[in-house]
């Protein structure tokens, strides 16, 4: 599961770095089309970039991932369609200087992060309470918050540069942050 979720950040971070169109686009455009591609899935191209960045995340993990099942493989990237099709974008504002710009955006969707630290915390108590864990059940688990999550709203830069003439998304903490959300201590017993 973790490589799936590594695989998901990749895959934000790499197709803000290669959305590139023939035509000049303005950033507002760019950033447009990088939600709308998110949200049909389309990432085919990012997947092409990012290849040699997967073999080093498969290594990275592969204590955790040698025996991963297909299934769970099957379930884990149902999940992560199933929220990126849930991720509605809106522009608000623009902003260009020289080479740099920073497009304000309203994103409505499910908090990823949240989800997680939910799926996390309530496998753990499942562990201690003597049931068996694995990534399958972690998987499904995930989906199941998923389709059933509900949406919030967040606002947040994404930031941009030219290069060759043609605008580019920064990977950078902004763009993660605006797609998955940040996770909120929703247990106050976990603060004491």
């Amino acid at each position: 599961m973790r490589k799936k979720l590594a695989i998901l950040i990749i895959t934000i971070l790499s197709l803000g770095t290669i959305l590139v169109g023939c035509k000049r686009e303005s950033p507002t455009d760019v950033v447009n089309i990088y939600f709308e591609q998110l949200k049909k899935g389309d990432t085919e191209q990012a997947n092409e970039f990012i290849e040699s960045t997967i073999s080093q995340t498969e290594e990275e993990t592969s204590d955790a991932s040698d025996n991963v099942e297909e299934e769970t493989d099957e379930v884990m990237e149902e999940a992560l369609k199933l929220y990126l099709s849930k991720i509605d974008a809106k522009v608000l504002s623009e902003e260009i200087d020289g080479d740099n710009a920073s497009v304000e955006v309203e994103i409505n969707g499910p908090n990823f992060s949240n989800m997680m630290m939910e799926v996390i915390q309530e496998s753990l108590a499942d562990a201690f309470s003597g049931k068996e864990m694995d990534e399958d059940y972690m998987s499904r688990s995930f989906l199941e918050k998923v389709k059933s999550s509900k949406n919030e709203v967040r606002t947040g830069k994404v930031n941009l540069t030219k290069e060759d003439k043609n605008w580019k998304i920064k990977s950078d903490d902004n763009i993660v942050n605006l797609m998955l959300g940040k996770a909120s201590n929703q247990d106050s017993s976990l603060s004491k």
